[in-house]
């Protein structure tokens, strides 16, 4: 259950104005969920077909159904949105019934490798579901006390006040007061179905003669199953790797990258 809690609590991200995933009920008396990212709506719909389904959401509460037909809700206290250099996003949430303070965060296992605990799966789970060709999104949360969010929210807010590097302040709050020591909640795979006729359209176009690349910022593991699957190369063909050496100081810190 903590894992479906962590899916809706983090999935319901703000940027500006616009909510990541929003219910909408339909005239049927139906509901659908509408949102920016497929990913996203998938692992939503997932939820609701165990159980937990997502029944109101505004920018300060998120509501959600349990299978047993009772109502949780929780206050949204802070979010920290996606960006593409932190490839991660936050999100601070308070149960309206007990009162506990929990932070949010789902990202790039890259990112989320670093934030979380110690652990012995997360590499090897995410390696198997990048050769299936699966996005991943790992989940981790931190229960905070009132003292250490209220030093947070203190320290949060003199930094957003900097008239200089405010936004790298801001930063630095975040990792030094939350990112840190996380505990694992959840791994999730999203399959990225092809559009209509790409594989035949790649098919014409390698046999008129055209070159094609492919630009993506997913594993190695990752672009090599949908590689072959749209047919960009045969399943047979070989494939030629080229990574990044990492660093001795890279090693040392763990943070060592691959490209293809």
């Amino acid at each position: 259950m903590c894992v479906l809690l962590h899916v809706f609590l983090s999935f319901g991200r703000t940027e500006r104005k616009a909510f990541q995933v929003t219910p909408v009920t339909n005239d049927d008396g139906s509901v659908t969920y509408q949102a920016s990212s497929p990913d996203e709506v998938a692992i939503v719909n997932w939820t609701q077909s165990v159980g937990l389904t997502l029944v109101f959401r505004d920018r300060t509460r998120i509501e959600l159904q349990t299978p047993s037909g009772s109502r949780i809700s929780f206050e949204v206290l802070d979010i920290f949105p996606f960006t593409s250099e932190s490839k991660r996003m936050g999100i601070v949430v308070k149960d309206s019934q007990t009162g506990e303070i929990t932070f949010l965060q789902k990202g790039a296992d890259v990112v989320m490798a670093k934030i979380v605990q110690r652990n012995d799966w997360l590499d090897e789970e995410t390696a198997n579901m990048a050769r299936e060709g699966l996005r991943t999104l790992v989940m981790a949360r931190k229960r905070l006390t009132a003292q250490s969010y209220e030093q947070f929210k203190k320290r949060y807010h003199e930094a957003s006040v900097q008239l200089e590097g405010r936004n790298e302040a801001m930063g630095d709050v975040v990792r030094e007061e939350l990112e840190h020591d996380l505990e694992l909640a959840g791994l999730t795979g999203v399959e990225d179905k092809l559009q209509d006729d790409v594989k035949q359209t790649l098919e014409l176009l390698r046999n008129a003669g055209i070159k094609i690349w492919m630009l993506t910022g997913d594993k190695i593991e990752t672009a090599r199953v949908i590689a072959i699957s749209t047919k960009l190369v045969a399943r047979n063909q070989y494939i030629h790797e080229i990574s990044k050496r990492e660093s001795s100081l890279s090693r040392a810190m763990g943070c060592g990258d691959r490209a293809l």
